[in-house]
């Protein structure tokens, strides 16, 4: 019988119980523990719009002050910050090439363009949501436009494209934890934003001008490793 085992580290481990009667190490109760087959050779993987240093120091200090008067599980580390274009899960090392190849044809074909930060919203149920996020503003068709070639560029690698429209944001926050029902009065009427809001103002527009292949290092911190950057022509 295999059992999988959940440890602190980027492989499963797969512990094998010899059941069978004749066997004198099972009697003993002694267990075989060996690396999952094959799970080094793959990469969880996923693209997106980096966001410059100065935005994401700034929206570290916020996050870290909203902290204080806002409860959620988790806050996203200031190098984590990033704009998904695509998901595309646990991907063999070996795919990993042509993968780079087609995102460097859609960067080599697109132009670059405005963001800005707009204004927080959240995912999940109002009073307890599973994500705050920030939303974006600008140039937004051409991101969406960005998104579409990239789903459609990677879509005969075998990538899927999801179901749900597309929301361009960048996640704050995960799993609200508060003590009474969340409202979106928390954050944007908070003392924290209030200081701060001048200073977002004045550095929330950016240019983009590439977009990244990151890998999830699921217990490092911070969790997503830039494994190829694709710069627009």
């Amino acid at each position: 019988m295999d059992l999988v085992m959940l440890v602190p580290s980027r492989y499963a481990m797969v512990v094998r119980i010899d059941m069978f009667k004749d066997n004198k190490s099972a009697a003993k109760g002694e267990m075989t523990i060996m690396n999952e087959k094959g799970s080094h050779d793959k990469e969880r993987l996923f693209v997106a719009v980096p966001v410059p240093q100065a935005i994401r120091e700034s929206l570290g200090n916020l996050s870290r002050s909203l902290a204080t008067e806002v409860s959620f599980s988790k806050w996203t580390h200031l190098e984590d910050y990033h704009i998904t274009l695509q998901f595309l899960g646990d991907t063999a090392k070996q795919d990993i090439p042509a993968l780079i190849a087609a995102l460097k044809k859609v960067a080599a074909a697109t132009a670059p363009f405005e963001l800005s930060l707009e204004d927080f919203d959240t995912f999940g149920l109002p009073a307890s949501p599973r994500v705050l996020w920030v939303g974006l503003g600008r140039e937004l068709e051409k991101l969406n436009a960005l998104q579409n070639a990239v789903t459609t560029a990677t879509l005969p690698l075998g990538f899927g494209v999801e179901d749900r429209s597309y929301t361009p944001h960048l996640t704050l926050a995960r799993k609200y934890r508060g003590d009474v029902p969340y409202k979106a009065e928390f954050v944007e009427f908070s003392e924290v934003l209030r200081q701060k809001r001048e200073h977002l103002s004045s550095i929330r527009h950016w240019t983009v001008d590439g977009l990244v292949l990151y890998a999830t290092r699921m217990c490092a911190i911070p969790m997503y490793e830039n494994v190829e950057n694709m710069t627009f022509l």
